[in-house]
Protein backbone atom coordinates (compact mmCIF):
# COMPACT_ATOMS: atom_id res chain seq x y z
CA UNK A 1 0.00 0.00 0.00
CA UNK A 2 2.72 2.43 0.79
CA UNK A 3 4.85 1.68 -2.31
CA UNK A 4 0.90 2.32 -4.16
CA UNK A 5 0.93 5.90 -2.20
CA UNK A 6 4.39 6.67 -3.04
CA UNK A 7 4.02 5.65 -6.72
CA UNK A 8 0.66 7.62 -7.19
CA UNK A 9 2.21 11.12 -5.76
CA UNK A 10 5.68 10.41 -7.78
CA UNK A 11 3.28 10.66 -10.88
CA UNK A 12 1.25 13.31 -9.53
CA UNK A 13 4.73 15.58 -9.31
CA UNK A 14 5.66 14.48 -12.82
CA UNK A 15 2.40 15.40 -14.17
CA UNK A 16 2.29 18.74 -12.09
CA UNK A 17 5.54 20.22 -13.41
CA UNK A 18 4.95 18.55 -17.12
CA UNK A 19 4.67 21.31 -19.62
CA UNK A 20 3.79 18.44 -23.01
CA UNK A 21 0.84 19.57 -24.50
CA UNK A 22 0.87 23.13 -23.28
CA UNK A 23 1.52 24.28 -27.13
CA UNK A 24 -1.51 22.46 -28.28
CA UNK A 25 -3.59 24.33 -25.24
CA UNK A 26 -2.49 27.71 -26.16
CA UNK A 27 -3.17 27.08 -29.74
CA UNK A 28 -6.99 26.36 -28.99
CA UNK A 29 -7.08 29.86 -27.00
CA UNK A 30 -5.65 31.74 -29.79
CA UNK A 31 -5.90 29.50 -33.09
CA UNK A 32 -9.33 30.10 -34.16
CA UNK A 33 -9.54 34.40 -33.97
CA UNK A 34 -5.63 33.95 -35.60
CA UNK A 35 -7.44 32.09 -38.43
CA UNK A 36 -10.13 34.45 -38.36
CA UNK A 37 -8.41 37.17 -38.32
CA UNK A 38 -6.04 36.10 -41.23
CA UNK A 39 -8.96 35.16 -43.55
CA UNK A 40 -10.43 38.37 -42.62
CA UNK A 41 -7.27 40.23 -43.70
CA UNK A 42 -7.11 38.01 -47.35
CA UNK A 43 -10.46 38.98 -48.13
CA UNK A 44 -9.99 42.12 -47.74
CA UNK A 45 -7.31 42.13 -49.94
CA UNK A 46 -9.46 40.28 -52.48
CA UNK A 47 -12.01 43.11 -51.90
CA UNK A 48 -9.53 46.13 -52.71
CA UNK A 49 -8.47 44.45 -55.47
CA UNK A 50 -11.47 43.60 -57.49
CA UNK A 51 -12.72 47.36 -56.63
CA UNK A 52 -8.78 48.19 -58.40
CA UNK A 53 -9.78 45.63 -61.26
CA UNK A 54 -13.17 47.13 -61.83
CA UNK A 55 -11.42 50.72 -61.76
CA UNK A 56 -8.94 49.94 -64.83
CA UNK A 57 -11.49 48.26 -66.76
CA UNK A 58 -13.57 51.34 -66.40
CA UNK A 59 -10.73 53.02 -67.21
CA UNK A 60 -9.82 51.65 -70.09
CA UNK A 61 -13.77 50.48 -71.58
CA UNK A 62 -14.33 54.32 -71.68
CA UNK A 63 -11.68 54.93 -74.40
CA UNK A 64 -13.89 53.74 -76.65
CA UNK A 65 -16.70 56.50 -75.91
CA UNK A 66 -14.16 58.87 -75.63
CA UNK A 67 -12.67 58.62 -79.11
CA UNK A 68 -15.97 58.13 -80.79
CA UNK A 69 -15.24 54.19 -81.74
CA UNK A 70 -18.75 53.48 -79.53
CA UNK A 71 -20.96 55.67 -81.19
CA UNK A 72 -19.54 54.82 -84.49
CA UNK A 73 -20.73 51.32 -84.16
CA UNK A 74 -23.53 51.76 -81.68
CA UNK A 75 -22.90 49.89 -79.24
CA UNK A 76 -25.31 48.73 -76.72
CA UNK A 77 -25.29 48.98 -73.27
CA UNK A 78 -25.01 45.50 -72.80
CA UNK A 79 -22.14 45.39 -75.02
CA UNK A 80 -20.19 47.96 -73.20
CA UNK A 81 -20.71 46.42 -70.03
CA UNK A 82 -19.75 42.95 -71.00
CA UNK A 83 -16.56 45.08 -72.69
CA UNK A 84 -15.64 45.55 -68.82
CA UNK A 85 -16.28 42.54 -67.97
CA UNK A 86 -14.05 40.64 -69.39
CA UNK A 87 -11.48 42.92 -69.14
CA UNK A 88 -8.25 41.11 -67.63
CA UNK A 89 -9.14 39.81 -64.67
CA UNK A 90 -12.18 41.81 -63.68
CA UNK A 91 -13.61 38.21 -65.62
CA UNK A 92 -12.42 35.90 -62.75
CA UNK A 93 -13.17 38.45 -60.19
CA UNK A 94 -16.51 39.51 -60.73
CA UNK A 95 -20.35 38.23 -61.74
CA UNK A 96 -21.27 40.28 -64.67
CA UNK A 97 -25.02 40.25 -63.74
CA UNK A 98 -24.10 42.22 -60.67
CA UNK A 99 -22.39 44.58 -62.70
CA UNK A 100 -24.46 48.32 -63.44
CA UNK A 101 -23.41 51.09 -65.92
CA UNK A 102 -24.08 54.42 -65.82
CA UNK A 103 -23.00 56.33 -68.96
CA UNK A 104 -24.53 60.53 -69.31
CA UNK A 105 -23.00 63.19 -70.93
CA UNK A 106 -23.70 66.87 -70.13
CA UNK A 107 -23.13 69.94 -71.69
CA UNK A 108 -20.09 71.07 -68.73
CA UNK A 109 -18.40 69.37 -66.38
CA UNK A 110 -20.50 71.83 -63.72
CA UNK A 111 -23.63 70.36 -64.95
CA UNK A 112 -22.08 67.24 -64.87
CA UNK A 113 -21.12 67.23 -61.48
CA UNK A 114 -24.45 68.15 -60.61
CA UNK A 115 -26.52 65.55 -62.27
CA UNK A 116 -24.07 62.29 -61.47
CA UNK A 117 -25.75 60.12 -59.07
CA UNK A 118 -23.91 59.15 -56.03
CA UNK A 119 -22.43 55.37 -56.88
CA UNK A 120 -24.27 54.15 -53.84
CA UNK A 121 -27.51 54.83 -55.47
CA UNK A 122 -26.31 53.15 -59.12
CA UNK A 123 -27.41 49.79 -59.08
CA UNK A 124 -29.65 47.15 -57.49
CA UNK A 125 -32.54 49.44 -55.37
CA UNK A 126 -32.20 48.36 -51.29
CA UNK A 127 -35.63 46.74 -51.60
CA UNK A 128 -34.37 44.24 -54.65
CA UNK A 129 -37.12 45.94 -56.99
CA UNK A 130 -35.09 46.42 -59.63
CA UNK A 131 -32.12 48.60 -60.48
CA UNK A 132 -31.94 52.50 -59.89
CA UNK A 133 -29.90 54.94 -61.82
CA UNK A 134 -28.74 52.86 -65.01
CA UNK A 135 -28.23 55.38 -67.57
CA UNK A 136 -26.54 54.53 -71.30
CA UNK A 137 -25.76 57.74 -73.25
CA UNK A 138 -22.36 58.24 -74.84
CA UNK A 139 -23.14 61.92 -75.98
CA UNK A 140 -21.96 63.39 -78.93
CA UNK A 141 -18.26 65.15 -79.66
CA UNK A 142 -16.54 67.39 -77.22
CA UNK A 143 -19.10 66.57 -74.45
CA UNK A 144 -18.44 65.54 -71.10
CA UNK A 145 -19.07 62.40 -69.87
CA UNK A 146 -19.14 60.29 -66.78
CA UNK A 147 -18.72 56.54 -66.70
CA UNK A 148 -19.82 54.59 -63.31
CA UNK A 149 -19.54 50.90 -63.17
CA UNK A 150 -20.54 49.55 -59.74
CA UNK A 151 -19.91 46.13 -58.46
CA UNK A 152 -22.01 44.72 -55.04
CA UNK A 153 -19.06 42.34 -53.41
CA UNK A 154 -20.35 39.54 -51.24
CA UNK A 155 -18.27 38.76 -48.22
CA UNK A 156 -17.45 34.99 -47.20
CA UNK A 157 -16.41 35.48 -43.88
CA UNK A 158 -18.51 36.48 -40.38
CA UNK A 159 -18.80 39.75 -39.86
CA UNK A 160 -17.01 41.49 -42.36
CA UNK A 161 -20.24 42.78 -43.71
CA UNK A 162 -20.88 44.58 -40.81
CA UNK A 163 -17.39 46.16 -41.00
CA UNK A 164 -17.06 47.14 -44.58
CA UNK A 165 -20.82 46.91 -46.00
CA UNK A 166 -22.22 49.70 -47.54
CA UNK A 167 -25.24 48.39 -49.08
CA UNK A 168 -27.52 46.38 -47.72
CA UNK A 169 -30.01 44.63 -49.63
CA UNK A 170 -33.49 43.77 -48.56
CA UNK A 171 -34.77 39.94 -49.58
CA UNK A 172 -35.96 36.66 -49.47
CA UNK A 173 -34.28 33.56 -49.06
CA UNK A 174 -35.34 30.42 -50.36
CA UNK A 175 -38.01 30.11 -47.88
CA UNK A 176 -39.23 33.42 -49.00
CA UNK A 177 -38.27 34.63 -45.64
CA UNK A 178 -37.28 38.35 -45.56
CA UNK A 179 -33.44 38.57 -44.79
CA UNK A 180 -30.85 41.34 -44.72
CA UNK A 181 -27.39 40.73 -46.67
CA UNK A 182 -24.59 43.86 -46.50
CA UNK A 183 -22.67 44.00 -49.71
CA UNK A 184 -20.01 46.67 -50.49
CA UNK A 185 -20.93 48.25 -53.43
CA UNK A 186 -17.21 48.69 -55.66
CA UNK A 187 -17.15 51.59 -57.92
CA UNK A 188 -15.12 52.35 -60.98
CA UNK A 189 -15.54 55.75 -61.98
CA UNK A 190 -14.39 57.69 -65.70
CA UNK A 191 -14.55 61.66 -66.19
CA UNK A 192 -13.67 63.35 -69.36
CA UNK A 193 -14.16 65.10 -72.65
CA UNK A 194 -15.46 63.37 -75.59
CA UNK A 195 -12.85 63.91 -78.16
CA UNK A 196 -14.07 66.16 -81.68
CA UNK A 197 -14.33 62.82 -83.59
CA UNK A 198 -15.96 62.81 -86.53
CA UNK A 199 -19.07 60.73 -86.37
CA UNK A 200 -22.42 61.82 -86.20
CA UNK A 201 -23.64 58.17 -85.19
CA UNK A 202 -24.57 57.46 -80.94
CA UNK A 203 -24.77 54.45 -78.86
CA UNK A 204 -27.49 51.98 -79.09
CA UNK A 205 -29.90 52.14 -75.99
CA UNK A 206 -30.69 48.34 -76.79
Amino acid sequence: MGRFRAGLRAAARRFGVSESGFSAVEFAFVGGPFLLFLGCMFETGVMLFTEYTLQAAVQKASRAIRTGNAQDTKTSPTVFKNSICANGVARFLMDCSKVTVYVAPANTFAALKSSTPNSLDIGLKADNSGVKNSSFSCGDKSKPMAIIATYDYNFAFPFMDKVLGNFTLNTKDKDNKPISINYRRLRGISVFRNEPFATSNSCSAT
